[in-house]
């Protein structure tokens, strides 16, 4: 690295070289626009620089930068799309790395020299000395009072003894080092999901979804010599499951007839039938625990309440307590000695954490994250380990509700449980969506089609049209950023931080406004600033303009409601309305917390019921639209969308053609015009650890 200075410019990228960081250079120096790459990556990108212009064949590649036996073919191509991805490079119109067929790979950017920010600094530093000489000269040392002498030596020990405990606090165990390496566990065909080990860390139980199928089953992977056993059964869903000693499991699973058990199954020596403990209402993900030699465990009621359940094998379950709420999911739990943890997506923007002495106890409110934690588990005795959707592992330190972040590495990474000296969790590999435009037939005779209209090798999502204007959230510059359609130029608009999750985009009176960990913001297309909107909204629902008039849901101390602006204040429309959209006529479509019927506000404030059920539990907010045509959401399962159509009341279904339910849908102005759709992927059980 002799003939790189240690900061240089790569493309719109400084680099500092011998660290692996980088951040924009056409914008003021932020630390929270600053990416670490992992260990690979940033011998991968050295390697690179050291040799510009140059073919790499990918033989030069692994014997220059993976260590000996560790390469493969498919372990440098998965290194250089990473590495795209961090620098926002495009495969197809290369700015950075060039593919060069059945050759290998040429680095393509320019590479110039940049002051290194350590010189910057001791020039400040050396003009800060002069001074302080200047003023030195008098009066002496020897002539200042008694009093600040001591005063100062008190305040150096107590700047010092502040700093080591700081210092303490930041670099004790177990945030010494981030983790620098993934090693897979299982390399099975299709998706694998919810891995435990046993007490004795020699076996590894986990949900497997095989190649073209609909249905779950267990399979246990021995450690020692990484054969797998599948089991036979076959589930709808199935929660995580819980270790019952060595040889057996404990979970909750739907059959495929469609009914809910906890059931028993012994696994050693030989696996055997599952035993039926206790029925259920709802398969929750991670709503099972052992305390005192009792089960307890989350259920859902028919009104889609939460109840807190005990049980003992052999006798039957009894309601410990009902715990009522108007959040949109609580399917967590977490025990640590006698303190339950609940983590519930308060709204589908955000989740809060919760917790619950028992065994009389009642939630009490510890954490509101502005964003949404897919998952938590135990770190140490008073930390947590989070998997935020989108965003990178946290450790959350109990007692001082801090958070430390555990790398880029982490982003994709999700059911992470810690065990001595590693990170067990499930891998998403290669996870895309694109942005499809509908093809709407000419005849009868004709079926609809998908055409490409934003796909990329990164995730595309989150779609906001107003006339020609369109703006969608896309991963292709490394994480997400919003950007403005303009064909394959498209243009990016923001320079998000990692932390920052982009939860809501709609155009209103000609802006773009974002709603960003759950703050509405306002993006000014001239300087390309987010401006923070006066709109006081504490947990904020969905968001709509309708006929130049913002309109919006939040949740309160006293539940949901309906929201507008009026004369530049805050004013109340409805309460319970945990969605609102835009209906024709000037008036508007009402989704209420308590019932699944839609309802329609016509402009006297008259109250319609409609023979349209939308679930919000269970259907996200971009799963359904409304436009001037008619209601349009997609079917519980399968591709189907399901539609009613204003001017004749109808309702009706209709074949998506795609195989996969999609992620999200829009409106073209006059039905559906765009499908988000994932593309196949895997999943892999793998290890998160330090090489060094």
């Amino acid at each position: 690295m002799s003939n790189l200075d240690p900061v240089v410019q790569i493309g719109d990228w400084y680099y500092q070289v011998i660290y692996g960081q980088l951040w924009p250079a056409d914008v003021p120096f932020d630390p929270a626009q600053v990416t670490r790459l992992e260990p690979r990556l940033h011998s991968l990108l050295n390697f690179f620089l050291l040799h510009p212009n140059t073919l790499l064949a990918k033989d030069t590649l692994i014997e220059k930068v993976w260590p000996a036996d560790e390469g493969t073919d498919a372990a440098v191509m998965r290194a250089v799309g990473a590495l795209r991805k961090v620098l926002g490079d495009d495969v197809r119109a290369p700015s950075y790395i060039a593919t060069v067929s059945k050759k290998g790979y040429c680095w393509l950017a320019p590479i110039s020299n940049v002051p290194p920010m350590a010189r910057q600094f001791k020039i400040e530093l050396n003009d800060a000395d002069e001074g302080d000489v200047a003023l030195a000269e008098t009066p002496p040392i020897s002539r200042w009072p008694w009093r600040f002498v001591a005063a100062t030596a008190a305040a150096v020990l107590l700047g010092c003894a502040s700093l080591a405990f700081i210092l303490a606090t930041l670099t004790a165990e177990p945030l010494v080092k981030l983790p620098d390496t993934i090693s897979p566990i299982s390399a099975l065909s299709g998706q694998e999901y919810w891995p435990v080990l046993n007490a004795a860390q020699s076996k590894v139980v986990y949900q497997h979804l095989a190649p073209d199928s609909q249905t779950l089953n267990w399979s246990v992977q021995d450690l020692t010599d990484l054969k797998i056993e599948h089991l036979p059964q076959q589930y709808q869903q199935l929660s995580q499951a819980v270790w019952l000693g060595e040889d057996e499991i404990v979970f909750r699973g739907q059959t495929l007839e469609q009914h809910c058990y906890f059931y028993r199954q012994k696994l050693q020596p030989e696996a055997g039938q599952p035993v039926g403990l206790w029925p259920c209402q709802q398969v929750m993900p991670q709503g099972l625990v052992q305390w005192r030699g009792k089960w307890l465990w989350l259920d859902a009621n028919t009104n889609h309440g939460t109840q807190l359940w005990t049980g003992v094998p052999g006798s039957a379950a009894r309601l410990l307590r009902a715990l009522p709420h108007s959040w949109y999911k609580l399917e967590q739990i977490l025990l640590t000695g006698d303190t339950l943890y609940l983590l519930a997506d308060e709204t589908q923007n955000n989740s809060i954490l919760l917790k619950l002495e028992l065994p009389d106890g009642k939630p009490e409110l510890v954490n509101r994250f502005p964003y949404v934690v897919g998952h938590f588990s135990q770190w140490a005795e008073s930390q947590l380990l989070l998997a935020p959707l989108h965003l990178e592992l946290q450790i959350l330190d109990l007692p001082a509700l801090t958070s430390q972040r555990l790398g880029p590495l982490t982003r994709e990474l999700t059911q992470a449980l810690r065990y001595p000296g590693q990170v067990l969790a499930t891998q998403f590999l290669d996870y895309t969506t694109d942005i499809f435009k509908v093809q709407t037939p000419a005849t009868k005779a004709e079926s609809m089609s998908l055409l490409p209209w934003h796909v990329s090798n990164r995730s595309e999502r989150l779609l906001a049209i107003d006339g020609k204007q369109a703006a969608f959230v896309s991963e292709r510059a490394g994480h997400s950023q919003i950007w403005l359609e303009q064909g394959r130029d498209s243009a990016q608009l923001t320079r998000l931080s990692e932390q920052q999750q982009v939860q809501q985009l709609l155009w209103h009176q000609q802006d773009l406004l974002i709603l960003i960990n759950s703050q509405l913001y306002r993006l000014d297309m001239t300087s390309q600033a987010l401006v923070q909107q006066p709109i006081a909204v504490a947990q904020p629902g969905r968001f709509a303009s309708c006929d130049n008039a913002l309109y919006w849901t939040e949740l309160t101390d006293t539940g949901w409601k309906l929201y507008t602006e009026k004369n530049e204040q805050k004013q109340l429309l409805h309460n319970g309305v945990v969605d609102v959209r835009c209906a024709p006529n000037h008036a508007l479509l009402l989704q209420f917390a308590a019932d699944h019927h839609l309802v329609l506000r016509t402009t006297d404030g008259t109250l319609n019921r409609l023979p349209v059920q939308i679930d919000w539990h269970t259907l996200n907010a971009e799963q359904w639209f409304s436009d001037g045509s008619g209601i349009y959401w997609l079917a519980p399962q399968g591709a189907q969308l399901q539609i009613y159509q204003w001017a004749s009341a109808v309702l009706s279904t209709m074949d998506l053609p795609i195989e996969q339910r999609p992620v999200a849908i829009y409106s073209n102005g006059n039905g559906l015009g765009y499908v988000v759709r994932p593309r196949p992927h895997d999943t892999d059980i793998v290890w998160l650890q330090n090489r060094r």
